[in-house]
């Protein structure tokens, strides 16, 4: 993600941030025009004080376009919970972002809209998880402690809640991309076939005494479960490219013209082969990077053949909808 600047000093501001850092005044972030605004300029969220939610409120109700989607809050007598709510909502924020980028939207006719669930498992177990549209998330993934103890616990190489809520949401899109859009072919030519029972799929793979991932077909291990989670998995790294890519546009580097074209605006990039080649270089100094401080690689996976052509059809889908929807003069996004 870009940096956004102060509209009343001009000092570069991060996306987060509810005050410039250089002239002290309070900031709001409106994602109808992708600018941080004065506060003076539009109404706050009502989590805002709660939370510290620094987006605007939108026209029809006290809460912004992000808070909005949150059905469910944990309890806020509980402190931990708000302090944990607060960095779940933080990373959402990020994910609605992607979408406003990618120009993609969260409501379909007929009443299929993006909703979120935020739980407290002080009362019984939470699933991170999708449905028809509803994303649960367990506030205890917004715990390091907790989140740490489960990744190792599932031999993972990476767990973060912005990955979490990029995996769900490409859960959410799957019927639109892909079912709807005809798709379907394609799709099982290069994930294999949904029908394959879901529940048994899960439970097989839960059940599994070798966990070890084939990385010349699969990006992570989870993805080998069902087609569904590889593409889950898979639009998820979609979005951490592009988005990473995005952040790198602000860098004083040298690039040729198409390189300059491509970081000009990577979420709506025509060309997939332009993005890997830029991506490819990037992780792996990323990667460096993190080690020469001696931290984990930020993106601790490897993009095989088989896995840039799921990429590949991620990319091709969104396209392909977001040309649909242009074409057909509609709304990109729905609030």
């Amino acid at each position: 993600m870009r940096d956004f600047k102060c509209p009343h000093c001009g000092q570069l501001s991060a996306f987060e941030l509810s005050k410039c850092n250089g002239c002290m005044q309070p900031l709001i972030f409106d994602p109808e025009n992708m600018a941080m605004i004065g506060a003076e300029s539009a109404l706050e969220c009502v989590n805002r004080n709660i939370i510290g939610c620094n987006w605007c409120a939108v026209s029809t109700t006290s809460y912004c376009m992000s808070c909005s989607l949150t059905h469910v809050i944990p309890a806020t007598q509980n402190p931990r919970n708000v302090a944990l709510w607060k960095r779940v909502e933080e990373a959402k924020r990020r994910l609605i972002y992607d979408l406003r980028r990618l120009r993609v939207p969260i409501a379909f006719a007929g009443g299929f809209r993006l909703a979120f669930e935020i739980l407290s498992d002080e009362h019984g177990p939470v699933l991170t998880g999708h449905e028809s549209g509803l994303i649960t998330l367990n506030l205890a993934e917004a715990d390091d402690v907790q989140r740490e103890i489960r990744r190792v616990s599932f031999r993972e190489p990476y767990r973060t809640l912005l990955g979490h809520f990029r995996h769900e949401i490409g859960h959410f899109y799957w019927n639109a991309l892909i079912h709807e859009a005809g798709f379907r072919a394609p799709f099982r030519r290069v994930f294999g076939d949904e029908t394959e029972n879901y529940q048994a799929a899960l439970a097989y793979y839960y059940a599994r005494q070798d966990w070890s991932c084939d990385p010349a077909s699969h990006i992570s291990m989870y993805a080998t479960s069902h087609p569904w989670e590889d593409w889950a998995e898979t639009f998820a790294h979609f979005l951490h490219i592009v988005s990473t890519l995005d952040s790198l546009a602000g860098l004083p580097l040298s690039l040729d013209a198409r390189g300059k074209h491509t970081l000009n605006d990577p979420y709506l990039e025509s060309d997939f082969g332009a993005l890997l080649e830029l991506w490819t270089p990037l992780a792996l100094t990323i990667n460096r990077l993190n080690r020469s401080l001696g931290l984990a690689d930020a993106y601790p996976f490897d993009i095989s053949p088989a896995v840039e052509g799921k990429l590949h059809l991620v990319h091709m889908a969104v396209t392909a909808f977001r040309n649909r929807q242009g074409n057909a003069h509609t709304t990109p996004m729905m609030c």
